[in-house]
């Protein structure tokens, strides 16, 4: 399910270039992978907090197909459409009882600071809200600076997490 609607949504970022953001498709699993391989060393560990090289064959499959009923998966786009790259992914998955949502979000090391990751967290702030998601969460590296800024400029709560001291949950009620 497209909660975007069935057309794509063309983003301005703040150095005036334009990013297409839709739902992630089946047929983007080489896009996808090009992408997680493009990001720089210490832009995959942030988004995956190992050191990783590309994505294996089981977590590509579940990056691509989401239940819709249970989560979100969002791609950015650039570039003509033929030749479109992906330069972010972001998603959220909601627990069992819809009581929670956790989410993650990686962007393009050129395409950073530029307000897309803003833009997409807010998307999944919108999806978490619709389904009467009560809490949205992800975990964050402590020494993930911009992540942490931008959570906190979006309203989320910031905490030590008691059960992995490498990270801080981010957390907000997507209805704030």
């Amino acid at each position: 399910m497209n909660t975007m609607g069935s057309v794509d949504e063309i983003l301005p970022l703040a150095d005036g270039s334009l990013a297409v953001v839709r739902a992630v498709r089946p047929d983007d699993g080489p896009r996808l992978q090009a992408f997680i391989r493009g990001l720089s060393a210490r832009s995959r560990y942030l988004r995956f907090f190992a050191a990783i090289a590309a994505l294996s064959a089981a977590q590509l499959e579940r990056f691509l197909h989401v239940d819709s009923r249970l989560g979100m998966a969002l791609v950015a786009l650039s570039g003509a459409q033929e030749d479109a790259r992906i330069i972010a992914e972001a998603r959220c998955m909601v627990d069992d009882e819809a009581r929670g949502a956790e989410f993650a979000i990686a962007v393009a090391d050129e395409f950073q600071r530029k307000g897309l990751g803003t833009q997409l967290v807010r998307k999944l702030l919108a999806f978490a809200a619709a389904k009467g998601v009560r809490r949205l969460f992800g975990e964050v590296l402590v020494d993930n600076h911009a992540m942490i800024a931008l959570v906190r400029r979006l309203g989320f709560r910031i905490r030590i997490n008691i059960s992995d001291p490498r990270t801080l949950v981010a957390a907000i009620l997507p209805s704030d």
